[in-house]
């Protein structure tokens, strides 16, 4: 049923209870349905400075159940003048019911700057995220407070939705798999008379109905148990299907909950200090980003919204996504489409860089367990952690481990974790291995936030001798958005690295002297030689370019060396997904969900079959051919060597095959059969070969892949050489689908395709002398033919294609 609302802001403390306010209610604004207040009144003004009441009137024939999905903390429910119900945690629903009829039911959102200005006992260190100590007893998120997420408004209000129920329908309840025996056992909770029937039905997209039961309600409780024969195993995207079933519950004949379920055998190998996730007995090499909220003011979003966000990471060969203590839980449609699109979630407890409060210990391990109940049964449940920074904080302030113990995270956690989920447990993000003695900060043991390439200014080379075991969050950057969106947020490229708009949302550690985007002009200077303030000064648009370029070539580099076999890492996690507003923040995709060329980079050493070519050093140039699937790959792999004049001047060939889950290692003597350093390793004299280029064709002939270095870059050629043509591919009466064949003379770093209204099929990629790249060009928003520019960090100006209109 749904529910309209009236709003009213005023100072705080000026009305007490809901009868104080019943003559504001005829001035007051309609608002629809529930949400947060920033989208109401805008974000001009703080919210968490005022009170905010809201009211509706609601009409019910039998005893109901209102079910507050997410209330903004502190807020107050009353129900016909009455006060019936309190959230003490953002994080926990607030239900109340009551009896047919018509009811009057307000809720107060109090302000939180108000509610913080009374004195509480202080913890043992500060957090480094937001500057009231209070804080720490607010259960509620950093979004909006913390300055390091940007400049956006501080949700106050209904942040998920407000559900009315039949009493006599409500029910809860949690489900548990068992993968070998394919027993599903669901137990439960529900407002129905005694005996009232309750049934499970259990589907697949293959089979439709594979079983059901049904059992009655006693004492307001059910347990069903029903079994799958030969369940399909859930697997992560890429090494194999992620089969998922539905499950139904009826009350006496009416349907009342969905959720998705799946089988899976996980484990963690902690085995020499390491952390690597093993699903159905294999190991998997995790890769993905911290998640954000696809809408930050409203912190709800439809199912499209996030089947597009999570579809474009998993399109870009992503298995993991990680909700990072301070933010919020998501929402029951996020974990469906990750389930269904084969992505594993580390869910932290909403905790971040605090000393949790002794005393709030339960609610917060209510909170998690909440949100585990209502997923459970959902194979994309992987990872549960403490929290974010919650070791690392105390750890920094030089703290004895007497003076940081944590029983929340330590002891309370793991017990309750334990009862709710079967998803593996750590004490917090990052932490070291269990029962070690280790520092949560040292990258090298159990799990890291890992900024040695990012915030801490290391070379990109020290990937090689961090010994990251696994990254639940490295890699932040001020990461810029195309130029196109750049333009339609900020009027041009000039604003960048000074303008009071666009650095407000550059992210900034709460009393640092940098901000990341200083981390980024650091790289940028350091990958492309180039003197970046006079780069800015001069070309804006060129500056932010290297700047993107720069954060995609450090995040290839990272994730090229940790996906080896022989790297001993089990997976990284970039900081983050998503911007939250407008600018360059830490997001691989932009705030409007637009990707940025990192994300086409990661793309090719995240791909779940790849090629990825590397400086071996002496040993010489280093090939990995990768194949996570579950089948054994064949095929051809081939090596090509140019010289600047665009002739090969070596060639080889190597069939090779890739078992399942497996990698296999090669270097380019191994597949041209001799000698040539082609790496330019000896430097006995000038570099032999102006690019390299690995391909591997699968035997059948369905699919190739490559990867590209170039030995010897050279800045500042011409584009008159570089050839672009445009051409129809093949029957296709729509044309929505043209292939482009681009050539230069010369070896091109980045190349970039734009062309309003089309997407390319590949983008940001190196460009072998004498060689010829086939793209294909899908039409989104265009009309006619394509046109656009193709460009590279490379070439003095871009060069054009097609015909503009």
């Amino acid at each position: 049923m749904p529910l309209d609302w009236q709003a009213i802001r005023c100072r705080p403390g000026v009305y007490a209870h809901s009868s104080d306010v019943s003559g504001e209610w005829p001035g007051s604004l309609d608002v629809g349905p529930a949400t947060t207040v920033a989208a109401v009144f805008g974000d001009v003004d703080d919210p968490d400075d005022f009170d905010h009441w809201f009211r509706t009137v609601l009409e019910v024939d039998e005893a109901t159940v209102v079910e507050f999905g997410g209330l903004t903390f502190p807020a107050t429910v009353f129900v016909d003048g009455v006060e019936v119900g309190r959230c003490e945690s953002m994080f926990m629903p607030v239900r109340v019911e009551f009896g047919a009829g018509s009811h009057e039911v307000c809720v107060h959102f109090a302000s939180l700057a108000a509610w913080l200005a009374i004195r509480r006992p202080r913890g043992r260190w500060r957090s480094s995220l937001v500057a009231a100590p209070g804080m720490r007893w607010a259960r509620t998120t950093l979004i909006g407070r913390a300055p390091v997420y940007g400049p956006v408004p501080a949700p106050v209000g209904f942040w998920r939705p407000v559900v009315t129920t039949p009493a006599r329908c409500w029910t809860s309840h949690t489900v548990s798999t068992e993968p070998t025996t394919g027993e599903v056992r669901i137990d439960g909770t529900c407002g129905a008379d005694d005996g009232t029937e309750i049934h499970a039905a259990i589907t697949d997209g293959v089979d439709g109905t594979v079983t059901d039961v049904r059992g009655r309600v006693d004492d307001g409780r059910f347990t069903l148990r029903a079994h799958v024969a030969a369940p399909r195993l859930w697997w992560p995207h890429g090494y194999g299907p992620a089969h998922c079933y539905g499950l139904t519950l009826s009350l006496d004949g009416h349907p009342v909950r969905h959720r998705t379920i799946g089988f899976r055998r996980l484990d963690v190998d902690t085995g020499g200090g390491g952390f690597r996730v093993v699903v159905n007995g294999v190991a998997i090499f995790c890769r993905g980003a911290t998640w954000t909220p696809p809408d930050p003011v409203r912190l709800l979003s439809d199912r499209a919204a996030i089947e597009e966000l999570v579809s474009t990471f998993v399109d870009a060969g992503a298995n993991m996504l990680r909700i990072v203590g301070g933010m919020v839980y998501e929402q029951d449609e996020f974990w469906e489409v990750c389930a269904e699109r084969g992505v594993m979630v580390w869910q932290d407890a909403m905790q971040s860089t605090f000393d949790p409060p002794l005393e709030q210990s339960d609610l917060i391990a209510d909170e998690l367990c909440g949100v585990l109940d209502a997923v459970s049964g959902n194979p994309a449940v992987t990872i549960v952690s403490g929290g974010s920074e919650t070791l690392q904080r105390p750890e920094m302030l030089g703290l004895d481990r007497e003076q940081r113990t944590i029983a929340l995270i330590e002891s309370v956690l793991p017990a309750r974790v334990a009862r709710h989920s079967d998803a593996h447990y750590v004490i917090a993000s990052p932490s070291p291995p269990p029962d070690s003695d280790d520092l949560a900060i040292r990258p090298d043991t159990g799990i890291a936030h890992w900024f040695g390439v990012g915030g801490y200014l290391r070379p990109v080379a020290d990937v090689h001798t961090a010994g990251v075991r696994f990254a639940a969050e490295c890699l932040a950057f001020s990461n810029p958005p195309v130029l196109a969106a750049v333009e339609r947020h900020f009027g041009s490229a000039a604003v960048a690295g000074h303008d009071p708009r666009w650095k407000s949302a550059v992210p900034r550690d709460r009393g640092s002297s940098w901000d990341f985007e200083d981390v980024r002009d650091f790289y940028a200077e350091r990958i492309f030689g180039e003197d970046l303030l006079t780069t800015r000064r001069i070309d804006p648009e060129r500056y932010l370019q290297l700047g993107r370029l720069a954060v995609a070539e450090a995040m290839r580099a990272c994730f090229a060396f940790w996906r080896r076999s022989d790297s001993g890492c089990g997976g990284a996690l970039v900081l983050t997904a998503k911007d939250l507003c407008p600018g360059a923040g830490w997001g691989l995709l932009d705030v409007d969900g637009t990707p940025k060329p990192a994300l086409a980079v990661l793309r090719r050493v995240w791909a779940p079959v790849g090629v990825i070519v590397a400086d071996g050093g002496l040993a010489g140039v280093r090939i990995d051919v990768h194949n996570d699937t579950e089948r054994a790959i064949s095929g051809a792999l081939r090596l090509i060597a140019s010289h600047a004049n665009g002739n090969r001047m070596t060639a080889g060939r190597e069939d090779v095959v890739v078992p399942p889950h497996s990698s296999v290692t090669l270097t380019d003597a191994d597949v041209t059969g001799a000698f040539r350093d082609l790496s330019h390793a000896f430097r006995f004299g000038p570099a032999t070969a102006d690019a390299i280029e690995a391909s591997f064709a699968y035997d059948d002939g369905t699919a190739s892949v490559s990867d590209v270095m170039i030995v010897n870059p050279r800045s500042g050629q011409p584009s008159t050489g570089v050839a672009v043509t445009v051409t129809s591919d093949g029957p296709n009466e729509a044309g929505d689908r043209w292939l482009l064949e681009v050539s230069s003379p010369a070896s091109l770093r980045y190349v970039t395709v734009d062309a309003p209204g089309w997407q390319p099929s590949d983008d940001s990629f190196h460009l072998p002398v004498g060689t010829t790249r086939h793209l294909l060009l899908r039409r989104t928003t265009a009309t006619g033919q394509p046109a656009g520019t193709l460009d590279s960090i490379d070439l003095v100006s871009p060069k054009t294609f097609g015909a503009r209109p």
